[in-house]
């Protein structure tokens, strides 16, 4: 009895007096990670705070040449110059004296010897890429022999490009021919985003606390990530990548931004699906819904070319898709019929782009149904690559070489005469 008690008391100290087992290899590892990776969010989260106090991040000036416009809205800096960025890609931003991006910085006079053309449009016109590039800079240098001015913007809508005309021919500027630019993002515009101030034509858009977003938590998570972490945002980018062969075997989904699914935003759907009119911009079309919208867009149209018809200044019109149309819509659609009958008695020419855009989408193979969308667009985004900018120019081009823009005469009673020819023709 004796014994066995002296051994119960001697196991506990050799049971203490055993060593503890060393971490294992993966633990070790997983501790290592994880210190890592505390200490690199630390490190990345002081470095964004950083940049946000930075005195370039508050004092306005990195985009220069945007500015607020009591009538428009927004417009661009006469004479600015700055380096844009769109994607992961870089260009030269430059405007001419009427605030007009332009080839290079120039002083516009009020009459030139050379007919003279005025571009209206949105972010398609004014080009998200470098001049030479986008399909006005394209137009542009196959025609030496036209003025080329490019009034295009991010964001505008025929509200914007009935302020922009009015502004150009009060000022004395003679016009001798306008392009219109359109695709079917303008009804959302007029219908949820613009309103007018007054009855002069002056314009101002929901603000940004009012705006209902079309996100996602995904796409939530990769805005806070950014705003807090700016290194680690780029982590998501990785993550992108991997969209790029699902999308060229023809699976039309992209992650979700502020505006939606790049291949089915609510601005573009109205063509071809119900829409949201019940949200707000860009969520949806209130308060007008699509009907007010296409109203409005009407209106403001009539008003444009009522200013051009005073003046005898002829009008093209150029529809050219948004993305989501090539996915689920047809080359003939609401749009464009709308547009075309508008154009009946008013326009010099009415020109649509979707077909050339629907047929390169046929040429792709079989095994990559989404080929298009790899080279006419910037993946990610709804915008155009150089090829889609060539392949919009290119139309153009045809078009004005059949039918050539002509110098009107200056003013009087001639230039009445000469519009009303051109109208009698369509």
């Amino acid at each position: 009895m004796s014994t066995n008690l002296a051994k119960l008391k001697e196991e506990p100290l050799v049971a203490a007096a055993e060593p503890r087992p060393a971490p294992s290899g993966l633990l070790r590892l997983l501790m290592s990670v994880a210190i890592g990776v505390v200490l690199f969010l630390t490190l990345d989260g002081i470095h964004t705070a950083r940049l946000q106090r930075a005195p370039h991040a508050s004092n306005g000036q990195v985009d220069p040449c945007r500015i607020y416009d009591p009538v428009r809205y927004h417009t661009l800096k006469p004479n600015c110059s700055q380096t844009d960025f769109w994607g992961t890609d870089s260009y030269q931003l430059t405007t001419n004296s009427l605030g007009f991006r332009d080839k290079e910085i120039r002083d516009i006079p009020l009459t030139d010897s050379r007919p003279r053309i005025l571009i209206l449009g949105d972010s398609f016109a004014e080009g998200k890429l470098a001049w030479s590039k986008s399909f006005v800079g394209r137009i542009a240098d196959h025609f030496p022999q036209y003025d080329f001015l490019n009034s295009g913007l991010a964001g505008y809508s025929p509200s914007n490009y009935l302020t922009t005309v009015q502004m150009v021919l009060n000022k004395g500027y003679e016009v001798d021919e306008v392009i219109l630019f359109l695709d079917n993002s303008s009804v959302q515009h007029e219908a949820a985003f613009y309103h007018d101030i007054d009855d002069q034509g002056a314009i101002t858009a929901i603000p940004r606390e009012e705006q209902q977003q079309a996100t996602s938590w995904y796409r939530s998570l990769r805005n806070w990530v950014a705003s807090h972490f700016a290194l680690t945002g780029q982590v998501f980018r990785l993550f992108d990548r991997l969209q790029r062969p699902l999308v060229r075997r023809g699976d039309y989904h992209l992650p979700v931004n502020n505006l939606g699914d790049p291949f089915d935003y609510e601005m573009s759907a109205w063509t071809y699906r119900k829409v949201n009119e019940t949200d707000r911009f860009p969520a949806g079309y209130a308060p007008l819904g699509v009907q007010g919208g296409l109203a409005k867009q009407q209106a403001k149209l009539d008003l444009l070319w009522q200013e051009l018809q005073k003046r005898n200044i002829p009008l093209t019109v150029v529809i050219y898709p948004h993305l989501a149309q090539l996915v689920h819509d047809t080359p003939d659609n609401r749009q464009v019929q709308i547009l075309r009958q508008w154009c009946e008695g008013k326009c010099k020419r009415f020109i649509t782009v979707l077909p050339a855009f629907f047929a390169a989408k046929e040429q792709c193979p079989p095994g990559e149904p989404g080929c298009w969308y790899m080279k006419y667009f910037v993946f990610g985004d709804i915008h155009f690559s150089a090829a889609g900018n060539a392949l919009v120019a290119d139309t153009v081009i045809q078009s004005l070489t059949q039918d050539p823009p002509t110098k009107l005469p200056a003013s009087g009673p001639e230039r009445q005469a000469q519009n009303g020819a051109r109208t009698g023709k369509n």
